[in-house]
């Protein structure tokens, strides 16, 4: 703590005396610098192969590397018990329909009380932590980096012994974090693996109670760490997990005690990292992980190129350049998002925030989607349990995947559900007497409902498996991969349709009636006490979305007439939407049920998340939809104090989607000024909370302000920010398989190159009436539109003056 101190004042002194130019300091073409340490691992830069991750604080002298892997979740005791809430569902129906809500959302609570259900989710956990001490001495100069393109973490120092690099990065190619420290002086520290410490009573009793075991040390040579849980359940196939590290250094001395590796007077020092669950505890993996890293060699540079073709591949699928200032793109992150709060929002911090939501998605995604946090973690008690959660979370962390050109990063996605398929299938005999499958709103290591609190009624949501399905329609979408479409996407879409064809027998005035239902995490202003309701729209929407995808893959596929016949019959029935009197959306489509616009998440505004569908191509609905956005933005703005990203992103997709410049413009500049760590991850709430939701969400919403595509239909700048007066996007992936390899504007002229790797149609459309198209002019009282035929693998160049 004193050489923390030291280092403050010591830095102080350095950044308001301006020492020194900053060669071999400067800011990476794609990433950012930072000026000072992490203060907690929020702030910490990040690293990540979609498996392992790493929490890097930047401290020259006292260096703190959390290690994270995608499967550590700590296994909870079970009851053995499940809910069977189809003896009671009749009763829940009844009484929702009847108007006692409360009464129906108590059920909830009395059905997991009897029958002793005291199941949890396992809670997301981080590995260990690296510590790296070297000497401290009086500082010169320091900055932190990371570069996105290639996923090294960076901190540099100068100090009167030398100028130092400390590079961290996991690597893709080799499944393991790599660290190396050079400089221009003689490099003096020790390294040892360390158990994170536990900050409070909470994280004291999660480590007693969960763990039986953690030993760490020194084995022959190489830093081990071993940690055994205490409990066990059919959903947690891991008994603990394992770390061991690799010290190597070139010239001076490497010497071992018990605890630590110490290194003398070395020129350059290398770590070789890497943390594994176990299956079997007793079974021990150490030798196994000790031969794997002795048998990957010791050239830094043939280990980074070998990630880097594999990470740079990743993130140079799509670019973003919206012309910033050079002055503002060289700022550090602190200085930038400094300036975004007292100024206009620069462009840089567009540009910045776009590269950092991507870069972190891609970090913490492959073995798994990335959860709640992605796969960091540097406290015993994530939040929220580290969960993949369903009702808007993880479909958000998703949501630039595909658009973003990366479509292999879904397979951990897909392999996820396929893993959970048996429990979803019981979730929905056991809870609610269907065939199909229901999803539960939030998961970790167990498909099945952990979630019966009356005043979070999840249990009562359906619409997770819906919403789940649109990822895998739009994998077809965006690739054209047929081959999965009939072998894993259809399936799947199926089955979360065959779950709606049997909970949906309730009809009134010839209507169909979900009953229970919820809109996540909501409750009608007129019963706040009670979320549990009937029709919301959110379920509504799910089902229309999920129903007419399916019926479009009966037809490519040309199967499943008789389920097309009542697919249809089902759309025919379902409630319409509904506006309010005040103007906005209505949340729910029962009678007297009254909005409640002062709430963080905007479940009913589904529909607009991912597409325009044929409902809202009219005047009164767009408007209801801006109307929506205005309430509900301005909660978040003064009551809501920017509470919950994720639902702000929501808001901003849907005033894309529709076209409203000026609330897309807005809710961009909102998300990009006040959501992001020092280190360039991004938060849940203003300015704190760890979480990935808007990591993927701003990307996104960035590409739908510039690019909305259906199959043979393409919006180009649909709600271009007026600020962003010349730039380029490229790589955009388009459904209906092709792709924009760049787009630019500046003022009203737009040059876009489209390639698809099939022959194809596709109408364009533009904001306002074409002037001309390459050297043709057009009738100006024409249209706004044109259609272009693309021929396979062959690049089309587009030249368009718009009014």
């Amino acid at each position: 703590m004193n050489n923390y101190k030291s280092f403050l004042f010591s830095l102080l002194i350095v950044m308001s005396a301006k020492l020194l130019a900053q060669t071999g300091f400067e800011k990476p073409e794609h990433g950012f610098i930072s000026d000072w340490p992490a203060s907690n691992w929020e702030q910490a830069l990040v690293s990540g192969n979609g498996t392992m991750g790493v929490l890097v604080f930047g401290k020259p002298y006292s260096e703190t590397i959390i290690l994270n892997h995608t499967y550590l979740y700590l296994p909870l005791a079970v009851s053995g018990t499940y809910v069977n809430q189809l003896e009671r569902l009749p009763e829940i129906q009844s009484l929702l329909l009847a108007g006692k809500n409360r009464e129906a959302g108590d059920i909830c609570k009395q059905m997991r009380d009897k029958v002793g259900y005291t199941d949890k989710r396992d809670p997301y956990i981080p590995g260990c932590q690296l510590q790296i001490e070297q000497p401290s001495c009086v500082l010169f100069r320091y900055n932190r980096s990371v570069n996105f393109e290639t996923g090294e973490t960076y901190v540099n120092w100068e100090d009167e012994k030398g100028t130092f690099r400390r590079t961290t990065f996991v690597s893709r190619a080799d499944s393991l974090v790599i660290t190396r420290i050079i400089g221009t002086g003689k490099i003096n520290c020790s390294i040892n693996f360390e158990v994170l410490p536990s900050v409070n009573y909470s994280e004291k009793q999660i480590v007693r109670n969960g763990f039986k075991e953690i030993k760490n040390g020194v084995s022959d040579g190489f830093l081990y760490y071993r940690a055994a849980y205490k409990n066990s359940n059919p959903s947690a196939p891991f008994e603990g997990y394992e770390g061991v590290g690799r010290v190597l250094q070139k010239g001076g001395k490497l010497t071992f005690t018990n605890e630590q590796a110490i290194v003398e007077n070395a020129d350059e020092v290398l770590i070789l990292t890497k943390l594994e669950p176990v299956k079997k505890y007793n079974n021990s993996q150490i030798l196994p992980l000790e031969k794997s890293l002795a048998s990957k060699g010791v050239d830094f540079q043939k280990l980074l190129s070998r990630h880097v073709v594999l990470h740079a591949a990743l993130f140079n699928a799509v670019k973003l350049n919206l012309n910033a200032k050079a002055d503002d793109r060289n700022l550090s992150s602190e200085s930038l998002i400094t300036k975004s709060h007292s100024a206009k929002v620069p462009l840089a911090m567009i540009e910045q925030a776009f590269d950092a939501g991507r870069y972190n998605i891609i970090s913490s995604t492959g073995s798994n989607p990335p959860n709640l946090i992605g796969l960091w973690s540097g406290q015993w008690d994530s939040p929220w349990q580290g969960s993949f959660t369903t009702d808007g979370n993880l479909e958000t962390a998703l949501a630039f995947i595909l658009p973003g050109n990366t479509p292999s990063l879904m397979k951990g996605f897909f392999d996820y559900n396929e893993r959970m398929m048996d429990g979803f299938r019981r979730n929905a005999k056991e809870l609610y007497g269907c065939r199909g499958i229901h999803v539960p709103a939030q998961l970790t290591t167990t498909p099945l409902e952990t979630d019966f609190n009356p005043n979070w009624p999840l249990i009562y949501w359906t619409g997770g498996a819906g919403w789940l399905s649109s990822f895998y329609f739009d994998y077809y979408q965006y690739t054209g991969d047929k081959k999965f479409l009939e072998q894993k996407g259809y399936p799947f879409m199926k089955d979360a349709a065959l779950f709606l064809e049997d909970f949906l027998k309730i009809k009134k005035d010839n209507k169909y009636v979900f009953v229970p239902s919820y809109s996540p995490e909501n409750a009608p202003s007129n019963h706040p006490e009670s979320p549990a309701v009937v029709n919301a729209t959110m379920d509504v929407m799910i089902t229309k979305q999920l129903l007419r995808n399916c019926i479009k893959v009966a037809t490519i596929l040309k199967t499943d007439l008789p389920k097309v016949k009542k697919w249809e019959e089902i759309l025919a029935h379902l409630p319409d939407y509904k506006i309010s009197k005040q103007g906005d959306l209505n949340e729910w489509l029962w009678s007297g049920e009254q909005n409640n616009n002062e709430h963080r998440h905007v479940s009913h505004l589904y529909a607009l998340y991912e597409d325009l569908p044929i409902e809202f191509k009219n005047d009164s609905m767009r408007n209801a939809v801006s109307k929506t956005i205005e309430l509900k933005f301005n909660y978040h703005k003064n009551k809501g104090k920017g509470y919950m990203a994720f639902g702000i992103s929501h808001l901003g997709f849907a005033a894309a989607h529709i076209g409203n410049v000026e609330q897309s413009n807005e809710i961009i500049n909102f998300l990009a000024k006040n959501y992001w760590s020092s280190g360039m991850a991004s938060f849940h709430n203003m300015n704190e909370l760890f979480n990935m939701d808007i990591s993927g969400g701003f990307p996104y919403l960035v590409s739908q302000a510039l690019v909305y595509s259906e199959p043979g239909y393409l919006k180009l700048i649909p709600a271009l920010p007026s600020g962003w007066k010349e730039g380029d996007i490229e790589g955009i992936r388009l459904r209906g398989n092709a792709q924009i390899k760049k787009l630019s504007w500046s003022g009203k002229n737009l040059k876009v190159i489209l390639n698809s790797p099939i022959s194809q149609k596709i109408e364009i459309e533009l904001p306002s009436n074409i002037i001309s198209i390459n050297e043709g002019t057009m009738n100006k009282s024409s249209k706004k539109s044109f259609a272009v035929n693309l021929i396979a693998d062959k690049d089309i160049q587009l030249n368009v003056s718009i009014e």
